[in-house]
């Protein structure tokens, strides 16, 4: 206790005396086995992967665009699904007014069947469900084509009220 310490230049704690990225053995353990799980996981990573269907997949948004008014603009939208996922949602957006038709599968990972609406205001932030619905993809898409001059009044504050009732494949 009595010897004085005497530093000397570039000496180094034990633990790291090994080399540069050396440490005590412990973390030294937990390390390696961190490596070892990432490694064993590497080549697994595509075995795990599902695919899914989504709106992406069934719609063209290109020939949509063709088929609605100059100041429309369709395009896809990724949003929350629920509390969890993540869902490809189609979106008809009315540019002047910076309103919203989102176009919603109600199941996730059935992008043709039943279909929910949403209304976005950009202006106020705000986006609530409609009390419309579709059967399926292609009476939701009729149904916005046949009905977006209504909406566009609307949006436009010359309307009173939304386009409504439950669409189906049959009152088209």
């Amino acid at each position: 206790m009595d010897e004085p310490i005497e530093p000397t230049r570039g000496s180094l704690p034990r633990e790291r005396s090994g080399g540069r990225f050396a440490a005590p053995d412990g973390l030294r353990d937990l390390v390696k086995r961190l490596l070892d799980w990432l490694r064993s996981r590497a080549g697994s990573d595509l075995e795990a992967v599902s695919t899914a269907t989504t709106m992406r997949n069934v719609v063209d948004t290109d020939a949509l665009d063709d088929r609605t008014p100059p100041k429309w603009d369709v395009q896809h939208d990724m949003v929350t699904y629920g509390s969890d996922t993540l869902t490809d949602v189609l979106v008809f957006r009315h540019g002047p007014t910076r309103q919203e038709l989102v176009v919603m599968p109600e199941r996730n990972t059935d992008p043709e069947g039943e279909i929910s609406f949403y209304h976005t205001d950009r202006n106020r932030g705000a986006r609530h469900l409609l009390s419309i619905g579709a059967d399926s993809l292609t009476a939701a898409l009729g149904y916005i084509l046949q009905r977006i001059d209504r909406f566009e009044q609307l949006f436009a504050g010359r309307g009173v009220e939304l386009p409504s009732g439950y669409t189906d494949s049959s009152e088209l």
